[in-house]
């Protein structure tokens, strides 16, 4: 009878003594990745190998799965990697899966994108009453709805709280990674602005060039303007940026979700603020207003505006241009209240009596019109404008004193 060894004398088959140390001390544990060269597939099992004393299995569940497609595209010789799922039983067999060693690998896609303030488009395969679910290769990523751009408020369906978020099946969707949780399967994007994230804010701004023109989407509307939002930055347009002529409700001009083309007026990356203006990308209309208009002319206007120093008329054939009829301006007889003259939206024949494009004035009288008969004296005597002190509480401010006001009301509001 031959002697049984129950131990290996490493002087007898040292090269088996040092793959076998080798082995032990590189065993595959639960949750490792490692690599393997598919050695053959059946519509029933794979088999990899990953080199040492064992084969390697992938999930039986997982190849009944799997469509023909996905089978012929794994074919012996192939690199992959896998998930160990049961490390090497006593019958030398291991347990692993490609669909979680894909799995991980996107959810370090993910945390890169998340730690690098990158986005990513992706498209939106699933909604539920919360919010959309989109697709990051293999993963599933949350979109929660107070997350989605102001835009889609526009489409939800109110009646059924279940669809509320349906029309954006299919659409694709420029996201930002804000939670990544592989231990929880919990992937958690964004598509508002990085509020908070000065990295993100500070690199999109250094991107944006004062005065060029982008267009963005109009993510929310204030008494004082608009929010527009360029390649993720949420931006300042002032009223007064809306256009050359008076706008008192931006949401007549306006809507959440239109597209616009906006000029960047200011780029502050200290206080990571971005100033627009629509008005900047139509022509100044002062800069031709003496072409069409003279001192002493005679011009149809419309009221925009009372004060108790007078009314703002607008030129009908040129809304751009508005000017101030002074109070003592109004009217022959003497008027305590402009209301006791005009409205606003009454029509009314001016002359003109001042005009000085450089300063962007021009002043109007309504007695002169109406009596003719001191036409001769009228002219003789110097108009009557709006004192500095008067005009300036109700004129536009210039663009950047506008702008800056206005910021710091904006805080508040966004």
């Amino acid at each position: 009878m031959k002697a049984a060894f129950t131990d290996v004398d490493p002087s007898r088959d040292p090269m088996g003594s040092l793959l076998d140390q080798y082995m032990d001390d590189h065993q595959c544990r639960h949750g490792d990745i490692v690599e393997g060269i598919v050695a053959s597939v059946t519509p029933r099992a794979i088999l990899i190998d990953i080199g040492g004393k064992c084969d390697a299995t992938v999930l039986p569940h997982e190849v009944e799965r799997m469509t023909p497609v996905d089978l012929q595209a794994l074919k012996p010789g192939k690199e992959v990697s896998v998930y160990v799922i049961d490390p090497a039983d006593d019958a030398g067999t291991m347990l692993v899966s490609l669909a979680r060693a894909a799995q991980q690998s996107d959810w370090e896609s993910a945390r890169k994108l998340m730690q690098n303030g990158e986005t990513a488009t992706l498209p939106v395969i699933d909604t539920n009453k919360g919010g959309v679910i989109v697709r990051l290769n293999s993963l599933r990523g949350f979109v929660p709805g107070s997350l989605l751009h102001p835009k889609w408020r526009a489409q939800q369906d109110q009646e059924q709280a279940e669809n509320r978020w349906a029309a954006l099946m299919g659409e694709s969707l420029t996201l930002r990674v804000i939670e990544v949780t592989p231990e929880r399967n919990r992937l958690i994007l964004s598509e508002r602005p990085a509020a908070g994230n000065k990295a993100l804010k500070h690199k999109i701004l250094q991107q944006l060039e004062v005065g060029a023109t982008y267009k963005g989407i109009v993510s929310n509307i204030v008494p004082f303007g608009a929010f527009v939002n360029i390649k993720g930055m949420d931006g300042l347009l002032h009223i007064s940026e809306f256009s050359w002529k008076r706008v008192t409700d931006p949401a007549a001009v306006l809507q959440v979700g239109q597209e616009v083309e906006v000029c960047v007026l200011e780029v502050d990356l200290e206080r990571e603020r971005l100033g627009l203006s629509l008005k900047q990308l139509a022509p100044d209309p002062w800069e031709t207003v003496t072409e069409d208009y003279t001192e002493g002319q005679e011009v149809e206007v419309e009221i925009v505006n009372l004060t108790s120093f007078g009314a703002f008329a607008a030129l009908v054939d040129n809304p751009n241009i508005e000017g101030l009829i002074h109070i003592s301006e109004l009217s022959a007889e003497d008027v305590s209240r402009p209301q006791e003259v005009v409205k606003v939206g009454d029509l009314e024949t001016v002359q003109i009596i001042s005009l000085r494009p450089e300063e962007r004035r021009i002043a109007f009288s309504l007695k002169r019109v109406d009596d003719e008969t001191d036409t001769d004296a009228d002219a003789e005597t110097a108009p009557v404008e709006a004192t500095p002190a008067e005009a300036a509480s109700v004129e536009v401010a210039s663009a950047e004193a506008a702008l800056a006001e206005a910021i710091e009301e904006a805080e508040t509001a966004s």
